[in-house]
């Protein structure tokens, strides 16, 4: 990070200076396009109370915490849910500060059960929770990370959203949900947010990378990759299907192929290397196709690299991935890979020390300004220079 970053950022946050000079200047930095002095200022409280709050981070606790006036509550649950800022902006800026602060950061994504009380915030509905398989009623948040495999830092989110909210016009209108906002699937969601920062330059050959919440989409996912240029690493279950690249690269039909699934494959065709990270596994690999619904579509006949982790006690592919990068080493593809583990660790943290499940309001507009003052709040506890991250063996 250079010295000029360091000092427009500010000084790291520490116990006991909850109001040095260092936030006042970050804050100004994210969320000093919003056109109103009272704006900025609420943004930097916001700021202030998510990092010094103990417990949860309600605006009556923040402002208790903080020992504003009597009327602070108002004007801070006002500012979040009805003042009618522009949060792209700030995520833009947030995305910036990351990438200086890791050149060689990848983009993660993740989907966060947010569970709520009553029955009214927009994007609730009942889901299962797959740690206790009990039915609650919550929120989906789609959140995309910048990640250097020592810290996952989050830049933008989506609200999962269905047709009980988009198609209900009441419920749009008590929600304010935007007009053009309409129901989509998690893999796009994180589509739409890469193509927000390419739009401004952020980090627009940085590659995207996926654990297996976004399985399901792997074949739609690689071809919409593929045509904006974009890399990726992306978990697969074993059954993923997938077509065998003959030998010679020679282009077959895609009429006639034969299509296998990820763990035959890589039993029968993959050459084995030693893993470069501590378990006694080994990591298979060979090239591959997924097949595709159109067949004529240019990305239909691209080749990816299939990578395997296969455990030495299991005797069985245990994690499989379908990459781009088809020139990188097979443990490069998973350590890539386990920066995903990092980003699940990272909301554990937001959920646990910022805040993330503690916003109280209905509005669509609201929530998305919660999130990104979480994600700042985060991003400002991780602004302390560290070791020099680790670069992409091979991917240089």
């Amino acid at each position: 990070m250079s010295a000029q970053a360091t000092a427009v950022l500010g000084a790291p946050l520490r116990a006991g200076h909850g109001s040095h000079e260092g936030l006042t200047a970050y804050s100004e930095r994210v969320f000093g396009h919003l056109p109103r002095s009272d704006q900025r200022r609420w943004a930097a409280t916001y700021l202030r109370g998510l990092l010094y709050t103990p417990g949860r981070k309600t605006v009556r606790r923040m402002a208790q915490a903080l020992a504003l006036p009597d009327s602070a509550p108002q004007a801070l649950q006002q500012f979040i849910t009805a003042s009618p800022w522009e949060w792209t902006t700030a995520q833009a800026e947030l995305a910036r500060s990351a990438v200086e602060l890791m050149p060689d950061a990848v983009w993660t994504a993740k989907s966060v059960l947010l569970r709520k009380r009553g029955n009214h915030s927009v994007g609730l509905r009942p889901r299962l929770l797959p740690e206790t398989g009990r039915r609650v009623n919550c929120q989906v948040g789609i959140g995309l990370f910048l990640s250097d495999g020592r810290r996952s830092l989050p830049v933008a989110w989506r609200l999962l959203l269905d047709d009980t909210w988009c198609a209900d016009p009441e419920r749009r209108r008590r929600a304010r949900i935007p007009h053009e906002v309409a129901p989509r699937p998690a893999w796009a969601l994180v589509l739409e947010m890469l193509d927000q920062f390419a739009a401004v330059g952020v980090a627009e050959a940085a590659p995207l990378v996926l654990g297996h919440d976004y399985a399901h989409g792997a074949a739609r996912l690689a071809a919409h990759l593929a045509r904006r240029g974009r890399d990726f690493v992306v978990e697969v279950p074993s059954h993923q299907p997938l077509s065998p690249v003959p030998l010679r690269g020679a282009r077959p039909s895609m009429a006639t192929v034969a299509i296998s699934d990820a763990a035959a494959l890589a039993e029968a065709r993959c050459p084995r290397t030693p893993a470069a990270h501590p378990g006694h596994s080994y990591m298979y690999s060979t090239t591959v196709r997924i097949p595709s619904s159109r067949p004529s579509a240019p990305t239909a006949h691209q080749a990816h690299r299939l990578v395997a982790e296969v455990s030495s006690a299991r005797k069985r592919p245990s994690r499989f991935w379908v990459t781009s990068l088809r020139d990188a080493q097979p443990a490069t593809v998973r350590a890539l890979a386990h920066r995903t583990a990092v980003t699940d660790a990272a909301v554990r943290d937001i959920q646990n020390e910022l805040g993330l499940l503690d916003f109280e309001g209905r509005s669509f507009p609201g929530w998305h300004h919660h999130m990104t003052l979480a994600s700042a709040a985060y991003l400002y506890r991780h602004l302390e220079p560290g070791p020099a991250p680790q670069r992409w063996p091979g991917l240089t």
